[in-house]
């Protein structure tokens, strides 16, 4: 009578190990899921916190640059640290460290190169970084744009032609962050020593480094008052401010220029009577650093000698390839007199002055917009200060503006992820030779053997090619555009996104500079053209 018994208790342990064995599972499902959340939750914690480090080092490169306006003024390049403590608790301190470029330089000053906005196609071309037919694709594309300009230099990428490695080099060189993110305190000392051991690049990588958006500056004299614009009628107030710059009566003379139908419709007009005159250029620095005919308070697209490199001086009507040459190799042993002047090109015997006739108008000696890219971090305190790394990094591209006495931001970009994309765009490059290899292969093969499909069938097994599937310039895969965005919402290669409005509206108009000394008396109402960026520092 027992016997059958047995089985049901066997039935009834194998139901309840089954049931604990299941809400065991579920309940280490559960546990796994919520160290997910969690670790998910600290992770976006802990990036938020990296953001906001990132701009408060943002704004101490912002006052530290813009603590240096005399010294751009005087032709030379602002000095900036390579790291910067934000704060410093009992576990840990908030980093900010300023990222070299490949020839070690921690900011590029974008007034060294051709202003994409002004240049013309014979100017892109005599870089040698592109062809003819590419520069005149380029202009006719900018000058299709509405307002005939160009808002960020990643734009280029939508015009044909243009490929990532045209605008910015081999991507395999584009991003390299891991010296910086695993240096210790000694980053300074660490930088140096690695790009010790790299020299300047004889030639750009691409065109990025050689074009930009933003070249402009205020129109200020070295003393930091606004210049004096002589594209106006003759009046008192005119008198008024050249008797102010060069003492009482000096206004007469200028007058007799004036009543000969002397029309200075462009700087060269000012360099054409210099030289009616019979003054030398070693006397014209006091008078090119105080005139203009440009109105407004800002000059547009003059290129900075001081810093550019030889392909774009070489661009500039009136030099050449030669002059540029010489140009680069004497800047650096001039004094600060001399740096300070457009003129000392000619006063060295670099270029003739009859060669201002063109470069007059087209070229200045400061530099008021700088780009550079910047990481910040926690490091923990208690890890080797040689190897510690920084907590949840995040990388910033920034292009700051200082042409206001109150500097701004005119670009900023998340850029974390810039190593992995150039990884990824590296591989499908490779895997794009592999398949076009493949693609010749299977050509040759068809062409000794009979065709089994009507041309314009496809076979799947035939694979893709990057004509077709992946386009670096197209919709599908666009590192300048909108639909391949692995570092967030601000990532890309410099595409569309501006703090300075929607695609295709100005900025909001410029105020005139507060403590620029006495303002213009012409400029008053006149049009001006719009600055791109909007961010003030706090």
């Amino acid at each position: 009578m027992t016997g059958p018994a047995e089985p049901s208790r066997s039935f009834v342990l194998l139901a309840v190990l089954a049931v604990m064995g299941s809400a065991l599972l579920v309940a280490t499902s559960l546990l796994f899921l919520a160290q997910a959340e969690v670790a998910g939750a600290t992770h976006t914690r802990d990036r938020a916190q990296s953001r906001l480090l990132a701009w408060s080092g943002i704004q101490a490169v912002m006052q530290r640059l813009g603590n240096e306006r005399q010294r751009i003024l005087d032709g030379d390049v602002p000095d900036l640290d390579a790291e910067y403590v934000i704060y410093e608790t009992d576990d840990a301190v908030g980093i900010v460290r300023l990222i070299p470029d490949a020839t070690g330089a921690l900011i590029t000053p974008e007034a060294g190169k051709l202003d994409l906005n002004t240049a013309d196609a014979a100017e892109l071309a005599a870089t040698e970084v592109i062809d003819e037919s590419l520069a005149a694709a380029i202009i006719e594309y900018r000058d299709e744009r509405r307002g005939g300009a160009l808002r960020t230099v990643a734009e280029l990428l939508r015009v044909p032609g243009v490929t990532p490695e045209v605008l910015y080099g081999p991507l395999d060189e584009l991003a390299d962050y891991g010296e910086v993110l695993g240096a210790g305190q000694d980053v300074g000392e660490r930088i140096t020593e690695r790009f010790a051991r790299i020299e300047a690049r004889a030639e750009p990588r691409g065109l990025v480094d050689v074009v930009t958006v933003y070249a402009v500056e205020p129109a200020l004299q070295r003393n930091g008052k606004l210049r004096i614009n002589l594209n106006v009628e003759w009046s008192d107030e005119l008198a008024r401010r050249v008797d102010d710059r060069w003492g009482e009566g000096a206004s007469g003379i200028l007058e007799q220029v004036f009543d000969r139908g002397t029309r200075f419709d462009t700087d060269a007009a000012i360099i054409e009577v210099l030289r009616s005159f019979g003054l030398d250029p070693e006397q014209w620095p006091e008078y090119v650093d105080a005139l203009t005919t440009d109105a407004g308070d800002y000059h547009y697209g003059r290129v900075d000698i001081n810093t550019a490199r030889p392909e774009t001086l070489a661009a500039l009507p009136g030099i050449g390839a030669e002059a540029a040459a010489q140009i680069v190799r004497t800047r650096e042993a001039l004094g600060a007199d001399e740096r300070a002047t457009i003129a000392w090109p000619a006063i060295e015997r670099i270029v003739t002055p009859e060669a201002y006739d063109d470069l007059a108008g087209r070229i200045t000696t400061r530099c008021w917009t700088y780009r550079l890219r910047l990481v910040a971090g926690e490091r923990i305190e208690g890890d080797d200060a040689e190897d510690a790394k920084l907590h949840s990094p995040v990388v910033y591209e920034v292009v700051i503006d200082l042409a206001d006495p109150r500097p701004r931001v005119a670009y900023l970009r998340d850029v974390s992820l810039l190593p992995t994309a150039t990884k990824l765009a590296v591989s499908v490059a490779g895997d794009e030779t592999g398949l076009r290899r493949d693609d010749r292969r299977r050509r040759d093969e068809d062409e000794r053997e009979p065709a089994t499909t009507a041309p314009d069938e496809v076979d799947p097994a035939d694979g893709w090619t990057m004509d077709t599937d992946l386009d670096f310039g197209g919709d599908s895969f666009d590192l300048g555009g909108d639909s391949f965005d692995p570092g967030g919402d601000a990532f890309d290669f410099g595409g569309d996104l501006d703090f300075g409005g929607d695609e295709g509206t100005e900025a909001e108009s410029e105020p005139s500079m507060e403590d620029a000394g006495s303002s213009s008396p012409e400029s008053g109402g006149s049009s001006r053209r719009r600055r791109i960026g909007r961010w003030l520092s706090d």
